[in-house]
C-alpha cells in the first residue's frame, strides 16, 4: 500500500461539530491568534529561496487578508486551539489573466506561487493545508451562483456550505470533490527458469502514456473520472480499454491523494494485462502510450522522456512498480 502521499496527512481538527455556530466562527476570525493561509488566482503564498517555506498570516496581517477576502473558510483548529483560514485573494480574475500585484500582497519578502513546485519538499502537514486551501477557495470561485435556479450564493457554517440567496429555491451546495482513477497497468515478463539461487530483476513492463497538452517528453499512468453508476474497479477497467484497447484483469486498490488541482481525489490502482496485450491507443485521448521495462524506465531521460513530478501519486505508483524489481 503506497502511504504518506503529497497533501495526505493534514494535522487540522477540521471544527465540523462547531463551524455551524455563526458565533463562534466570528470570533475565531476575530481572534489575535488566528492563522491565515491566503490564495490568490489559486496560488498559495511562500517564502522563496534555498529552502522554500508557505506563509500563513497571523495578526494584522491575519485580519488584513480576512478583510479584503472575497471568499474565506474556516480549515480547522490546530492542537493549541488556533484557528486556520483559507482566504480567497482575488478570486473573480481568471487564473491566466496577467495582472500587476494581487489585492493583497502578503508581507515582505513573499511571493505567490504554484503549490505543485513545492509540494514534495514541504512538511507532511503544511502541504495539506495549503492544499486544502486552495480546494477550499477553487470551490468557492466555482459556485457563487445557484446550479439550480442561478441566482447567486451566500457562503454559511464557516464556509463549508453556500445557499442559494433566492427565497423560492434556498438549495445548498456543498464543496464538491471529483473522484477519478489511476492505475498502472502492468504485464508479466516471459517464465524464466532461475539457475541460480539469486533472482534477478523482475520481468514484465508497465503501460505509459501521455496527453498532447502535457509538458514535452512526460510519460504518465493512465487516469480518469468515475462516471454514474459504475464502481471504482469498473471504472478502472473501463477507462483503460477506451484508452488504449487493452483488457485488464486483477484490480488492486494502493492508495488514495486529494488533488485540488482544481479538485479531484485521486483513487490509484495496479492493473494486470496479459502478457501479450498489444496498445491501440485512442488519438483523441492520448498523443502516444508504450510498454516499458524497468531497464527503459532508467534511460528515460537519454530518449528526452520523463515522469510525473513526485508530488503526484501517478509517480508513486510508478516508484512502487520499479522497486519491486
Amino acid at each position: 500500500m503506497l502511504r504518506d502521499l503529497i497533501y495526505t496527512g493534514g494535522a487540522l481538527d477540521r471544527a465540523a461539530d462547531r463551524r455551524t455556530d455563526a458565533a463562534w466562527v466570528a470570533a475565531c476570525r476575530a481572534a489575535p491568534t488566528t492563522r491565515v493561509l491566503p490564495v490568490w488566482r489559486e496560488r498559495n503564498l511562500f517564502v522563496l529561496g534555498e529552502s522554500p517555506a508557505s506563509v500563513a498570516l497571523s495578526g494584522d496581517a491575519a485580519r488584513a487578508a480576512l478583510d479584503v477576502a472575497e471568499v474565506s473558510a474556516l480549515l480547522g483548529v490546530d492542537s493549541d486551539g488556533v484557528a486556520w483560514f483559507a482566504a480567497g485573494i482575488g478570486i473573480g480574475i481568471g487564473i491566466g489573466d496577467d495582472g500587476d500585484r494581487p489585492a493583497y500582497d502578503g508581507v515582505d519578502g513573499t511571493r505567490y506561487a504554484d503549490l505543485r513546485r513545492f509540494g514534495a519538499i514541504l512538511p507532511a502537514a503544511e502541504a495539506s493545508a495549503l492544499a486544502y486551501a486552495r480546494g477550499m477557495v477553487h470551490w468557492h470561485r466555482r459556485h457563487r451562483h445557484c446550479g439550480t435556479c442561478g441566482s447567486p450564493t451566500l457562503d454559511a457554517e464557516g464556509g463549508h456550505l453556500r445557499v442559494c440567496a433566492a427565497a423560492g429555491c434556498g438549495a445548498q451546495h456543498f464543496p464538491r470533490t471529483d473522484p477519478a482513477v489511476i492505475m498502472l497497468v502492468t504485464r508479466p515478463g516471459p517464465a524464466v527458469i532461475m539457475l541460480v539461487t539469486r533472482p534477478g530483476p523482475a520481468g514484465g513492463a508497465c503501460l505509459l502514456a501521455r496527453q498532447s497538452r502535457w509538458p514535452k517528453g512526460m510519460m504518465s499512468t493512465l487516469a480518469g473520472f468515475v462516471e454514474p453508476g459504475e464502481n471504482l474497479e469498473e471504472a478502472v477497467i473501463r477507462e483503460v480499454a477506451e484508452e488504449t484497447d487493452v483488457r485488464v484483469g486483477a484490480v488492486r486498490y494502493r492508495g488514495s491523494q486529494p488533488w485540488p488541482f482544481p479538485s479531484s481525489l485521486m483513487i490509484g490502482f495496479r492493473a494486470e494485462a496479459d502478457p501479450e496485450a498489444q496498445i491501440v491507443f485512442d488519438h483523441q485521448e492520448l498523443e502516444t502510450a508504450g510498454w516499458f521495462t524497468r531497464a527503459e524506465l532508467e534511460g528515460f531521460e537519454d530518449r528526452g522522456l520523463f515522469l510525473p513530478r513526485a508530488d503526484s501519486i501517478a509517480r508513486r505508483l510508478v516508484d512502487e512498480w520499479i522497486a519491486e524489481g
